[in-house]
């Protein structure tokens, strides 16, 4: 447990890195903690999941859901899963194509990311039913014909008639290749979802949420929603669509432990310490915010065991457990575990404990009195512990500095608040 906030930081034991554009180290063997309530974690420990047999523009066909899942009307008993990160149900290309192919198919296809995958020079493919709800993973995929080994992880969620959750959603954890990608869905001729496309030569974000951005606009994003209320004939689609897509993009930290800064920069930071996430001394009218994690070293790569919050004069604390059915959410409030936690700093407080193999067991902040509609989520899946910022602002979180860089101009600062470090490795030695 850690006994203060003001932690007196020791040096990593080891210290790997991982920007957006390149690929320094393999994380087939590495868990994978997406952002979105409808997204399925990774486990590599998890034997269950079932191993893509095919290799490069190729289909496994007649796969059981295992669940009712009705799309177009009709009731879907089974699915094609083809390498090329899409499935489909009555027939359709092997082959990647063209984005005018995707807008205009026929068939009834499901696209989290359709291009030209090649999964024999890298990377995996496996699927698996979780409860009422199947999943299938791209994990590390190579580009056909990319030299240099880039990869992208995503995966894609459908969910049963029966399930309160969207049926569709579309997860992304690290991308960094482009090959002419379409992400979204087809339901005949002109009556799909195309929610967005990323072509080779600008390699430009041209669909929701953003633009003018390459593929990594998808890092750590996810998109739910259901069929029936986004197919329309018009592509992109419109503003009014794009209310019904449920979109979850936090900054913060993944358990493994991945770091997502303020402006939506995606990286790794590997070793074994405590790191300042997040500070600021004028937070809540001068209450104070402090955020610190500890990462736990596991043969080549960590996860954050703990996380520790500090507003005022409260201190919370959070940690994971072995055991991925435990229901009970391990924290120490002002040093007492388990504590009176109906408020903290006197923010309102809510505790889910669903422990479960599809949902978190969570704290959740709510910052609605002083700043409308945020939150600091704390999380927990078996060992690994996420923090989340939900919906933050430039008036709540615009003075922090940490880990997750400058509010206002994306900038990942040292401890003097002007020297820029771009090499993140350096950034993680100057916040221990």
């Amino acid at each position: 447990m850690m006994k203060e906030l003001s932690f007196a930081s020791f040096l990593c034991i080891l210290a790997m890195t991982q920007a957006t554009d390149k690929v320094q180290n393999r994380r087939k063997l590495q868990a994978v903690d997406f952002i979105g309530d409808g997204c399925i974690d990774y486990n590599p420990t998890d034997m269950t999941w079932i191993d893509y047999p095919f290799g490069d523009d190729e289909t496994l066909q007649n796969v059981q859901l295992g669940c009712s899942f009705t799309l177009g009307g009709t009731l879907r008993p089974t699915v094609d899963i083809n390498s090329n990160g899409h499935l489909h149900f009555d027939g359709s290309e092997d082959t990647f194509v063209t984005p005018d192919y995707f807008v205009n198919s026929p068939y009834y296809e499901i696209a989290p990311y359709w291009a030209d995958v090649n999964v024999q020079a890298h990377g995996d493919i496996r699927y698996k039913q979780f409860g009422d709800k199947f999943v299938v993973f791209w994990v590390d995929a190579a580009e056909f014909g990319g030299g240099s080994y880039a990869t992208n992880t995503f995966q894609v969620v459908l969910s049963s008639d029966a399930s309160t959750d969207p049926k569709i959603c579309f997860c992304y954890h690290d991308m960094q290749w482009v090959g002419d990608g379409n992400v979204g869905i087809s339901m005949g001729p002109r009556s799909g979802f195309h929610l967005a496309e990323f072509t080779q030569t600008d390699a430009t974000w041209n669909g929701l949420g953003t633009s003018n951005n390459g593929v990594q606009a998808l890092n750590g994003r996810s998109f739910c929603f259901n069929p029936n209320d986004v197919i329309n004939p018009r592509n992109p689609p419109t503003e009014a669509d794009l209310t019904f897509v449920r979109s979850e993009s936090n900054p913060g930290t993944g358990g493994d432990p991945h770091f997502k800064t303020w402006h939506n920069e995606h990286y790794q930071y590997h070793g074994q310490c405590d790191l300042v996430l997040a500070k600021d001394a004028t937070f809540a009218d001068e209450l104070g915010l402090d955020i610190h994690i500890r990462t736990k070293l596991v043969r080549h790569w960590s996860y954050i065991k703990t996380a520790a919050i500090r507003i005022g004069n409260d201190i919370l604390e959070i940690e994971g457990s072995v055991n991925e059915l435990d229901k009970e959410v391990h924290y120490w409030i002002n040093y007492e575990y388990q504590g009176d936690l109906a408020e903290f700093a006197g923010f309102p407080v809510t505790i889910k404990a669903d422990g479960t193999k599809l949902r978190k067991n969570r704290i959740e902040i709510g910052l609605s009195s002083k700043y409308p509609g945020q939150k600091i989520v704390l999380s927990t899946f078996k060992e690994f512990v996420k923090v989340d910022f939900t919906y933050p602002t430039a008036k709540a979180f615009g003075n922090t500095v940490g880990m997750l860089g400058d509010y206002k101009t994306g900038k990942t600062l040292a401890r003097d608040g002007a020297t820029v470090l771009d090499d993140y490795t350096d950034l993680g030695r100057e916040w221990q």
